[in-house]
């Protein structure tokens, strides 16, 4: 049997045992720092080794390029992947018009016996040619349609180029409208600093509890939350607009036109001033119907159904085949040799089908093509009109902002921070007037972006660059 001494934890001991339990503790003690020390030394040896390396390792850099609007556009059109897929449709617009074009090549034809049948009996051998000649203007009719595809493609991709580049400007304009945020963000972040220093001074002079200066801290931290969402901002504009460039997601775009972003009132690529004259509304619906991209090439598509009803109608008419063939003979008996000409005549009869379902088609696309132009007109008006009205909204609302908003958040800010700055105010005020401040100037953004992103949907809606007069 053993006692319940025997049962306890080695270093759980009693009556005597307790000073060499404490001789023990400070005997790992010991051992512990020693081995503590080595490995420290050890550490702090390899990192001294290893930093010379780490050094020379070249930092990773992200490639940067500055961007204007005009560049963007470029950039578009050279690299875009929907711009260069459907631009290779006119490579195969253009092989359709060679091949509509061609002409059937002639056919040669050899008969040549053997056995009796010719060396005996007489049997002609043959060697002839045919030749098949198109009747009712088949190949021009084929070139005529053809051109018109061509003509289509060429169109459709005006109209998706200008489509990209409506989505380039809305981009650009984000990421103008994202990094302007951040400065915003960056300089409420400066004011809130300024309002913790003078906290401090006041908590330090007796005049003011510690807590006012926790409370100004608290204000400032808030902040960070709206730096990491206004950075956030910018990461995912740029990510936009890369894709819209064909660039990889890695390049930094940075935005050379900052324009009304930046609080002032000048001519830049993107916008015209808030003050600027505008054409009426009725001129830019008259440019819509004459200079569309997507209603010129519906137009262009009712041409080609016209062109191939043309095509359907001239496969009626038939196609001749002519020939003519050298027939001589090859006996072996004696027999005086023969030789001649023997000419062909052939002409296909359109008996069973005369292209009635190719013409029916044809004009059933163009009836279509009649309605979907009707459809796409009243499309273009409200386009047209919606986009004018929210333009017209926008330039109002950045008047304001400019002219009242703006000026007098700034006052208001800097005698609250003046007043607080000399004992006139508590702190609360100052706090709600930078919040008032920074709602001010994120709106403004925000009208901006608005203005930028109407601009972008009337010159979308006309098919053509609008004129920007300062």
């Amino acid at each position: 049997m053993l006692n319940n001494s025997q049962h306890l934890h080695p270093f759980v001991t009693t009556g005597t045992n307790e000073r060499s339990r404490l001789q023990k503790l400070a005997f790992f003690d010991q051992v512990f720092m020693v081995k503590l020390r080595y490995y420290s030394i050890l550490a702090g040896g390899l990192l001294a080794l290893m930093l010379p390396a780490l050094a020379d390792q070249p930092a990773a850099l992200t490639p940067q390029f500055n961007l204007s609007l005009s560049d963007a556009f470029s950039r578009a059109d050279a690299q875009n992947p929907q711009l260069l897929a459907v631009a290779r449709s006119l490579d195969i617009n253009q092989g359709d018009i060679t091949i509509a074009g061609a002409v059937p090549n002639p056919q040669i034809g050899v008969q040549y016996g053997f056995g009796t049948i010719a060396t005996e009996q007489g049997n002609p051998q043959q060697v002839g040619i045919t030749q098949t000649i198109e009747l009712g203007g088949k190949r021009d009719a084929r070139l005529q349609v053809a051109a018109a595809q061509y003509q289509l493609t060429s169109l459709q991709l005006t109209a998706l180029r200008w489509t990209i580049h409506t989505q380039v400007r809305r981009a650009y304009a984000e990421l103008a409208a994202a990094e302007a945020a951040v400065e915003a963000v960056n300089a409420q972040v400066k004011l809130a600093d300024q309002v913790v220093d003078i906290a401090r001074k006041r908590v330090e002079v007796g005049v003011a509890p510690a807590a006012e200066l926790l409370q100004a801290k608290l204000a400032r931290t808030q902040l960070d939350t709206q730096t990491t969402q206004a950075q956030g901002r910018v990461q995912n504009a740029r990510t936009q607009l890369n894709s819209l460039l064909g660039e990889d997601p890695q390049p930094t775009a940075q935005v050379r036109d900052r324009g009304l972003f930046n609080l002032r009132i000048e001519k830049t690529e993107l916008v015209p001033t808030p003050d600027a004259p505008m054409p009426g509304v009725e001129n830019l619906l008259q440019q819509a119907y004459n200079l569309r991209p997507d209603l010129r090439a519906l137009l262009q598509q009712a041409q080609v159904a016209q062109n191939q009803v043309r095509l359907a109608d001239a496969q009626r008419t038939p196609d001749l085949q002519v020939g003519v063939a050298y027939a001589f003979t090859t006996y072996t008996n004696g027999n005086a040799q023969g030789s001649g000409f023997i000419p062909s005549v052939g002409l296909t009869v359109p008996l069973f089908y005369n292209q009635g379902g190719e013409i029916a088609k044809a004009r059933a696309i163009f009836d279509q093509v009649g309605l979907q132009n009707k459809a796409l007109r009243q499309q273009i008006a409200t386009d047209v009109r919606t986009a004018y009205q929210s333009m017209t909204a926008a330039r109002e609302n950045i008047r304001k902002y400019q002219t009242r908003l703006l000026p007098d958040s700034t006052e208001v800010l800097s005698l609250a921070q003046e007043s607080y700055q000399v004992g006139k105010t508590g702190l609360t005020s100052v706090i709600v007037a930078q919040q008032a401040d920074q709602q001010i100037r994120l709106g403004y953004l925000e009208a901006v972006v608005a203005y930028q992103n109407a601009w972008a949907d009337l010159e979308g809606a006309v098919g053509a660059p609008l004129p920007i007069s300062s």
